[in-house]
């Protein structure tokens, strides 16, 4: 960290009882903004956020009942009409998941506030105040790609959630060996991300979500690229003399977005290299507490602790939530642009 004025460049003088004279009758010129180094957008959270669920108090916060058996049977008759006694056939089971509480404690020191009262380029407290949200969002964006085996306060991740019960035998209250029809699909063998080989995915993993197509997929950033690559091999450019390119005369080659039988295909910084995810949104949602929707404790005094200080935190309930895993997918070992 620069604690010393940039000595010997541009017109201030090099270091020397001149320099440090200057220093010490002259105010610094500060741009009293404070530029963030260090986050990344987080597209899936975002976009899970705006159609989150909202979720109540109580023990299991989020349950759903869901049927994996057959209630009743189908028969062919002969010209009698006759059929088989029916039977009672017991096809519900419970589903349940608890919500993650996660937490930003943010510290505000008596004396530091006591320096900053007049004198303050960037007020700190604010500064911790906008970074307690930005922090959240990055430590919920890498849970989400995660696996709550690793932490068992974490919300499920896409991990937990597309499994096909070979890493993650339990979710959302139900065991997959004992319940097949809450397994996922998972496919682990190698592909390079092309437009032939994604659109064998997609129906792949339609046909084992029962003809229900995915809403869209899930890809890391190289890995989007390297697709984007093989639709860019096909792209065509057709001249006017008479016409122009576009509003800066430019012509604007490569995509945006891409999309393979109308299936959105996205980037994320958070979604893991080699790893993509197909996802149906009538069945993934994200809940969030009605209480605990990154709220705010408020500063509480830190005086019974001998210390002349505040305290508050952020406080935030969620959970992701699939309630029919098989409409979705985990397809690993992507070969893609590993950057």
């Amino acid at each position: 960290m620069t604690n010393t004025p940039i000595y010997g460049q541009g017109f201030i003088p090099a270091a020397g009882n001149i320099a440090y004279e200057l220093t010490a009758v002259t105010r610094r010129a500060y741009v009293p903004k404070l530029v963030v180094q260090i986050y990344s957008a987080a597209p899936f959270l975002s976009m899970a956020m705006r159609n989150a669920q909202r979720a109540h108090g109580g023990l299991s916060q989020v349950t759903v009942p869901v049927q994996g058996a057959s209630f009743v049977q189908f028969n062919w008759a002969g010209y009698d009409g006759a059929f088989p006694q029916p039977t009672v056939q017991t096809g519900i089971q419970q589903s349940a998941w608890n919500l993650s509480l996660g937490t930003v404690p943010i510290p505000l020191l008596a004396m530091e506030s006591m320096a900053q009262s007049s004198e303050a380029v960037i007020p700190i407290v604010k500064a911790r105040m906008n970074d307690a949200k930005t922090v959240a969002v990055e430590a919920i964006s890498t849970a989400i790609y995660g696996s709550a085996g690793t932490n068992a306060l974490a919300i499920n991740g896409l991990l937990d959630v597309y499994d096909d019960g070979t890493a993650v035998n339990t979710y959302g209250g139900l065991t997959r060996s004992t319940s097949p029809f809450w397994k996922s699909t998972k496919i682990t063998a190698a592909i390079a991300p092309t437009r032939q080989t994604i659109i064998l995915r997609i129906n792949q993993v339609t046909k084992l979500a029962g003809g229900e197509k995915p809403d869209f997929i899930l890809m890391s950033l190289g890995d989007w690229t390297t697709l984007a690559q093989d639709f860019m091999n096909a792209e065509q450019f057709f001249t006017n003399p008479n016409s122009k390119y576009g509003n800066d005369d430019a012509v604007n080659a490569g995509f945006s977005a891409l999309m393979l039988a109308n299936v959105p295909i996205l980037a994320d910084i958070f979604c893991p290299t080699g790893t993509m995810f197909f996802v149906n949104t009538k069945y993934l949602s994200l809940y969030i507490s009605e209480d605990a929707n990154f709220a705010f404790s408020g500063f509480h005094s830190l005086i019974p602790n001998n210390q002349l200080a505040n305290i508050g935190v952020v406080i935030t309930m969620m959970a992701l939530v699939c309630t029919k895993p098989v409409s979705g997918a985990q397809c690993n070992d992507i070969t893609g642009a590993g950057f």
